[in-house]
């Protein structure tokens, strides 16, 4: 994906109509920042997804656990974990 449908996709991130277009767009971003290989964008995009209520599926987590724990930052690691516990939070309350 070139650097113009990155900027596209921020864009429709930032111009987000509604609720279900800001996630739609948090995944995207998310995604696109996987797929290139990105350590701490993707921990960053996983961030953003998760506060806007998204609820990633268990390959993207898995995708960005696996690009963030290469880094030997135990911050970065630590970021990790709390947003697999709020994760796991989200999804025990859904299923409530």
């Amino acid at each position: 994906m070139t650097r113009d449908a990155a900027k596209k996709l921020k864009e429709a991130f930032a111009g987000a109509q509604d609720e279900a277009q800001r996630k739609a767009a948090a995944v995207a971003l998310l995604r696109h920042s996987l797929d290139l290989g990105h350590r701490r964008l993707s921990l960053k995009r996983l961030e953003t997804a998760i506060s806007c209520g998204v609820a990633p599926d268990d390959e993207d987590l898995h995708r960005c656990a696996d690009l963030v724990l290469k880094v030997s930052d135990p911050g970065i690691h630590a970021r990790l974990a709390q947003l697999s516990r709020q994760l796991a939070a989200m999804r025990c309350s859904a299923a409530a």
